[in-house]
């Protein structure tokens, strides 16, 4: 073949994968999830895709209280709020039922640690605590909140109370990031000694209990139910967010990607394997 014929060739499939390309996904939905469910969320889209490959999900990761705020200003159009507790979808159900569908259901239930790359801080948070420590801000993540429950026990005593600026005036060694995923990134990249994480950054299930392997160092957990340092159970809900934007192609792919995260073995297994709970 000449070479203008093998140029014409090679521009013939450069037009039609060009005018192809916006009709390569027939549906496509955008999801907001919180900062603590991301590399989870990841990993379920591509194995959701594989099974729709016609389908495009997206998705944009902050604070849980960050995302519903641009949901309430309508600052981004989005189809799902993945948030990580369940007052902010109820307070959209019950507050803003407009910009909602249906009610909030629950996905996953996570756990709080206390976590070091360098310091075995495995018996728990020192006291009185000797270097700096970072939280996620606990008025927008609830993570945070966990963590800032935890520290107002006694030996911290750490007093705080929701709506009010964290830490309190005062108060030594405590910082904040914006979101949970800041914090994990702020303590493994040296900025923090340690502080409170989302369990899923550090810990797999292998052969049906939880490994704390990557990215090593230590931990302690704060479950929610421990009487000396109880804090909020970390329950993790989401709710459909209208879409005036959305075909009813799009829907039925927005369906579908409930039911596989909440229903379909292959979505759960893999919440699971990030060491989420299932249930309360």
């Amino acid at each position: 073949m000449s070479s203008m014929k093998l140029k014409a060739a090679a521009l013939s499939a450069f037009v039609f994968t060009t005018l192809a390309s916006p009709f390569a996904h027939a549906a496509s939905i955008k999801v907001a999830v919180a900062a603590n469910f991301t590399a989870t969320l990841a990993q379920l889209i591509n194995v959701f895709t594989q099974l729709y490959p016609s389908v495009s999900v997206t998705y944009a990761s902050d604070s849980s209280g960050n995302l519903q705020t641009q949901i309430i200003n309508h600052t981004v159009a989005y189809d799902l709020f993945l948030s990580a507790d369940q007052s902010r979808p109820q307070t959209l159900a019950t507050s803003y039922p407009s910009l909602v569908i249906g009610s909030p259901f629950l996905y996953s239930v996570g756990e709080l640690e206390l976590w070091s790359k360098t310091v075995d801080i495995s018996a728990g948070l020192p006291s009185p605590i000797p270097v700096d420590i970072v939280l996620a801000d606990p008025n927008k993540a609830p993570y945070g909140t966990a963590a800032a429950q935890v520290l107002s026990a006694s030996p911290w005593s750490i007093t705080w109370t929701p709506g009010s600026a964290y830490p309190p005036s005062g108060t030594a060694h405590v910082f904040t990031k914006s979101n949970i995923g800041q914090t994990y990134s702020a303590i493994n990249d040296g900025a923090y000694a340690y502080g409170f994480v989302h369990q899923s950054a550090i810990c797999k299930l292998v052969g049906g209990v939880k490994t704390f392997t990557q990215p090593g160092g230590y931990h302690h957990t704060y479950p929610y139910n421990d009487t000396t340092y109880p804090h909020s159970q970390i329950s993790q809900y989401g709710i459909k967010i209208v879409n005036s934007a959305r075909t009813s192609a799009d829907d039925t792919a927005l369906t579908n990607f409930v039911n596989f995260i909440t229903a379909n073995t292959s979505g759960t297994n893999i919440i699971k394997s990030y060491c989420y709970s299932l249930t309360l």
